[in-house]
C-alpha cells in the first residue's frame, strides 16, 4: 500500500506536539527554578508565533498566486457584482460571497490541513488582500477606468466604443433612430462586429441577445456581441450559445479579438 505523503501542514502540527512535549518535560524538569520555566514558555510562544506567521505567509503566497491567475475573471466578475447605492457606496455582499466561492473552488483544495485552518481563522485578511489586487488591477486599465455607474446609456454606447478604439477596432456608435438592434458597429482586418450596449442595474435578459443577433443579419456582421457592466441570466446565455452571440462585459472589450479568435476555435461556435 502506498503511503500517503505528508503535507505541510501535516508535519507542522508534528512539530506543535514536539514543542509541547519538549516544553512540558523541561517543565518537569526545573519546575523549581521559577527563571528556567519563564524562558522555556517565552521561547514556546516564539516559536509558535514563528510557525503560525510561516503558515500565514504560505497561505497568502498561495492566494496571490491564484489571484494572478484569475485576475482577469476576478476583476470581471467584481464589476459586475459591486453596484454603488444612492449615497455612493459600494455594496459589497456579493462580490464578498464571490471571493468566497474562489477560494473555496481555486485556493482550498490544494491547501495542506494547517492552511486550511488558517484560510478559516483569517479570511478577513484574505478578503482584503483578494480585493486590493482587484481593486489595483482594475485601476490599473485605461480607459476602463473612467467608467461609472452615473453614465447614462448614450455615453456607455460612446465609452465602449472608445474603448474599442483604444485597442485597435475601427468602432462607430449608430444613430440611436437607425441602430436596427446595434449600438456600435467595429471592424478590424477583415472582421466586422455588431455591439448592443446595456448598461443595467440587474442581470440582462433574452432581449437583448435577440435584438444583436438581428443587428448581425441586418449589418451582415461576422458576430454579435452583447457588452454589460452587470451580469447576464441563465436564459440569456442559453439563447446566446444557441444564436453564436457572446455575452461579455465591458471589461471583456480590450481583449476582444481573442475572445473572437477562442469562439472560432471552440466546437461550440
Amino acid at each position: 500500500m502506498a503511503r500517503r505523503k505528508k503535507k505541510a501542514g501535516d508535519v507542522g502540527d508534528l512539530v506543535g506536539v514536539v514543542i509541547v512535549l519538549i516544553v512540558g518535560a523541561e517543565i518537569l524538569q526545573h519546575g523549581k527554578d521559577l527563571s528556567v520555566v519563564l524562558v522555556i514558555v517565552v521561547a514556546a510562544v516564539a516559536l509558535v508565533f514563528l510557525y503560525r506567521s510561516r503558515v500565514k505567509r504560505a497561505l497568502l503566497e498561495k492566494v496571490n498566486a491564484a489571484v494572478s491567475v484569475h485576475i482577469e475573471a476576478l476583476s470581471r466578475r467584481r464589476a459586475q457584482l459591486v453596484q454603488t447605492d444612492a449615497y455612493g457606496v459600494p455594496q459589497l455582499n456579493r462580490w464578498t460571497k464571490e471571493i468566497d466561492y474562489f477560494l473555496q473552488q481555486q485556493v482550498a483544495p490544494g491547501l495542506p490541513s494547517g492552511q486550511v485552518k488558517m484560510l478559516q481563522s483569517h479570511k478577513s485578511t484574505v478578503f482584503s488582500e483578494i480585493e486590493r489586487r482587484v481593486v489595483a488591477a482594475s485601476a490599473a486599465q485605461q480607459p476602463l477606468a473612467q467608467f461609472s455607474d452615473n453614465l447614462t446609456p448614450s455615453e456607455y454606447e460612446a465609452f465602449c466604443a472608445q474603448a474599442l478604439r483604444e485597442h485597435g477596432w475601427d468602432a462607430r456608435v449608430t444613430k440611436q433612430s437607425r441602430d436596427q438592434g446595434v449600438d456600435v458597429v467595429a471592424s478590424r482586418e477583415g472582421l466586422r462586429v455588431v455591439v448592443q450596449c446595456k448598461l443595467y442595474n440587474g442581470p440582462v435578459g433574452n432581449k437583448a441577445v435577440q435584438e444583436v443577433s438581428a443587428g448581425r443579419a441586418h449589418e451582415q456582421a461576422d458576430y454579435g456581441v452583447v457588452v454589460s457592466n452587470n451580469r447576464y441570466t441563465a436564459s440569456a446565455v442559453a439563447l446566446a450559445k444557441t444564436n453564436g452571440v457572446l455575452l461579455l462585459h465591458h471589461r471583456d472589450l480590450p481583449n476582444l479579438q481573442t475572445i473572437i479568435e477562442r469562439a472560432a476555435e471552440s466546437p461550440a461556435a
